[in-house]
């Protein structure tokens, strides 16, 4: 799976980039805002998203923005298109207080996102993005991702559903919070799962 691209950004057609990696083009799918990049040196973290019948690469600046745009297609309605159109609207940060304020007028402006679908992601994303009713949950964060979702990402790799995942995760909040080593909780939840 390809995880990286480092190359000159040397087209973009119809929302996909052409990436020259050592004499190698990969198409990649890009967000709005990088357009004004084509002929520059360009770094991209992948998202590879396999169908039936197309492999896709999505290329994003950041392992937040790349770490996002996953979450965001996990959303029952909302596929890795729409997900994209979501990142070249808003940043990281800006969908974060967009989750926490419940603001699906905001969702809402985002091209192909209704009303019902906005309503559906604020429901959906608040647990996956660390957010609790009261505002962002006191889950410790590490960069643009917290704790609690590496631990999740890790317990879904694993081969165990989202849902449960975070079900079992649930009695270590405090654990996390009090900067317990992840190793260490991963090790004790993967136990207590079995």
């Amino acid at each position: 799976m390809i995880a990286l691209l480092n190359g000159s950004l040397i087209d973009i057609t119809n929302g996909e980039a052409i990436i020259d990696v050592n004499g190698v083009g990969y198409a990649v799918r890009i967000p709005a805002t990088y357009f004004a990049k084509v002929g520059t040196h360009i770094k991209l973290f992948i998202d590879t998203v396999v169908r039936e019948e197309s492999i896709t690469l999505y290329g994003f600046e950041t392992s937040s923005e790349r770490n996002c745009f996953k979450i965001l297609y996990s959303v029952s309605g909302v596929g890795p298109k729409t997900a994209l159109s979501i990142i070249s609207f808003y940043s990281v940060d800006e969908l974060r207080r967009i989750m926490v304020n419940r603001d699906i007028d905001a969702l809402s402006r985002v091209p192909g996102i209704g009303k019902k679908t906005a309503e559906r992601m604020v429901v959906e994303l608040k647990d996956k993005m660390g957010i609790s009713s009261g505002g962002v949950s006191p889950v410790a964060y590490v960069g643009e991702m917290s704790v609690h979702e590496e631990l999740i990402q890790a317990l879904v790799n694993f081969g165990y559903k989202r849902n449960d995942a975070i079900n079992a995760l649930k009695p270590r909040i405090d654990d996390i919070n009090k900067g317990r080593p992840m190793e260490e909780i991963l090790r004790e939840t993967l136990r207590g799962m079995m």
